[in-house]
């Protein structure tokens, strides 16, 4: 594994470390986090969205989609995994782990991507085959469809429920499913509801969310999605 890892022409520290999820252990290669870091790369890259590091931290939202798919047989999916808004890649290097199954990844953030293909491929018992998509979700580069959608933390902006449907009544394989995990923010209030006029069947159900990052436990939600199946 290099030392190190580019952005925007300057050195960070990448470091090996192993995370456990779903009591399956995971091996990553990360930046460590710190406020010093993220001040420096938010330096060099500025403070808009698209380029601010989410990938630096772990996300509570990732081990509680974890948990909530850890006893599911995968050949149960109607098709191939997306772990959209991938970030450095924690889910899907612990698909590899835990069901030696490689997702499709999605991130708007070129770092991320880069990690994310990285750490994937730390993780399972064959040749990881780089399935990382770098785009946006509204204009994404390929006509797949996908039986199992995964997406944390990405009810945090209500901007972002429209554009999220659209992606996954494009995307979603008849009969797929979708699983968004949030945290109990605001934002999310009304998703549901916008989700089931938009044809998809919805459920929603609490889960909780570990202490991880230095952010503190908490009770949550998983939205799940499911996109109607073909006629007979």
């Amino acid at each position: 594994m290099p030392s190190h890892f580019i952005i925007a022409g300057t050195r960070f520290p990448l470091v090996d470390r192993r995370v456990e999820l779903a009591g399956t252990a995971v091996e990553l290669a990360t930046v460590p986090y710190s406020g010093a870091e993220l001040d420096r790369i938010t330096a060099l890259l500025g403070h808009q969205e698209r380029a601010w590091p989410y990938w630096l931290e772990d996300w509570p939202a990732t081990w509680a989609l974890a948990d909530a798919l850890a006893e599911e047989d995968p050949s149960h999916w109607p098709g191939p995994v997306l772990d959209l808004g991938c970030g450095s890649g924690v889910l899907g290097a612990w698909l590899r782990a835990h069901f030696d199954r490689e997702p499709y990844s999605c991130d708007f953030n070129s770092d991320a991507c880069r990690l994310a293909a990285m750490n994937v491929a730390r993780n399972g018992s064959t040749p990881a085959r780089g399935r990382v998509f770098c785009a946006d979700m509204g204009a994404f580069p390929a006509r797949k469809r996908f039986g199992l959608v995964l997406a944390g933390e990405m009810l945090y902006a209500r901007a972002n429920h429209l554009p999220l449907l659209d992606f996954l009544s494009r995307h979603l394989a008849p009969g797929g499913r979708a699983l968004l995990a949030d945290k109990g923010r605001s934002a999310a209030e009304g998703f549901a509801e916008t989700a089931a006029a938009r044809g998809f069947v919805v459920a929603a159900r609490p889960a909780a969310f570990p202490a991880v990052g230095g952010l503190p436990a908490g009770a949550g939600r998983i939205y799940t999605l499911v996109a109607d199946a073909p006629g007979p």
